[in-house]
């Protein structure tokens, strides 16, 4: 390919990070730019919670270093955020409209927390853990805290609950069924997390709302559910499974459903636009449909193949071997493929 192709890719997790190692091992001399809108690079999200007990320091947390992208010749942009694409003239814009161009677009941005309709109106009380970001904002404050209310049920969630009591916290836990998108609990797998997680805390409270959450001037705060329960707590924390992170690519024509819509080539409708991670849905022509794959190493593998169809392969995505989440108990379907139900 040409000297001066320039490989874009938004998004710094497992899927960005394995889609620019494979450019560049494949192409030693493309430009290639990583960009995030995080503070550090790729680091291991499923281990915040551990960052935030102590038993994992900073540099343990890490899997990339800013020096390990300069040996590769990688560019990567801290600390940005994508306004939007132009796919006619092949650029993107960053905040404050600083423009980019661009020869082939991965989009690997990954998720964003996920506010049920119904908590809107309580969403300025609310916590989350979703990035590295948000740890380093709640860290200290969750050291001192001792009271603690959980809505939701997916798995940072109850690995977050886990997390909590092992460090001495006081947790209520409301169960949403609906919490893990893409997918939803039945009846009998609420009831094995249900089971699970009373080992853990007491206060596991199933089949209600929230009512209100009313904040005091002591930093408190009073949770009330339909149901007349009350908690007076120190922090909320909200864990209802995560939006694709997209709003950047909304009116370019790119099609779009909850995620990026893709072929089995990862491949939008647009040439030169690819995504991958768990922002994209992909197309599986055996049953004909448009899913999302969860997990570290779905993602890995979608980076991969991404990057190989950029550069000219014709490579159809297949499912990894984890195709099941233990959550509490309960199997959680990872991928949507035909062989899924093989998997004892």
């Amino acid at each position: 390919m040409p000297f001066n192709d320039h490989y874009v890719i938004i998004g710094n997790g497992p899927a960005g990070n394995h889609a620019a190692a494979t450019l560049r091992e494949k192409d030693k001399d493309a430009k290639i730019t990583i960009i995030s809108d995080e503070c550090v690079p790729f680091y291991y999200k499923p281990k915040l919670t551990e960052f935030i007990s102590g038993t994992l320091k900073k540099e343990k947390l890490m899997v990339n270093t800013l020096e390990s992208y300069e040996e590769k010749d990688i560019r990567i942009r801290l600390g940005q955020t994508v306004e939007k694409i132009d796919p006619d003239t092949k650029s993107i814009f960053l905040k404050h409209m600083e423009k980019m161009d661009y020869t082939k677009l991965i989009i690997a941005s990954g998720g964003r927390q996920r506010v049920l309709p119904s908590m809107t109106s309580f969403e300025e009380h609310l916590k989350f853990v979703t990035s590295y970001s948000d740890v380093m904002e709640y860290k200290e404050q969750i050291k001192k805290a001792k009271d603690f209310f959980i809505i939701g049920g997916d798995l940072v969630g109850f690995r977050f609950l886990r997390m909590l009591r092992t460090i001495g916290k006081n947790v209520s836990i409301m169960i949403y069924p609906n919490a893990f998108w893409p997918y939803n609990l039945t009846d009998e797998m609420l009831d094995k997390i249900t089971k699970r997680l009373s080992k853990y805390t007491p206060d596991v409270i199933v089949k209600d709302d929230i009512s209100s959450i009313e904040s005091h001037k002591n930093g408190t705060y009073q949770v009330a559910t339909s149901k007349g329960l009350e908690k007076k707590v120190d922090m909320v924390f909200s864990f209802n499974g995560l939006m694709p992170n997209i709003d950047f690519a909304k009116g370019t024509g790119i099609d779009i459903d909850h995620g990026i819509l893709v072929d089995e080539y990862l491949k939008s409708n647009i040439d030169s636009i690819y995504a991958c991670g768990s922002c994209a849905q992909i197309y599986n022509p055996t049953i004909k449909n448009y899913t999302v794959s969860i997990g570290w190493p779905n993602a890995v593998t979608q980076g991969k193949v991404a990057a190989l169809n950029v550069l000219g392969d014709q490579k159809i995505i297949k499912s990894v071997g984890r195709k099941y989440f233990d959550m509490e108990g309960a199997m959680i379907k990872t991928t949507w493929w035909e062989d899924i139900d093989d998997e004892s």
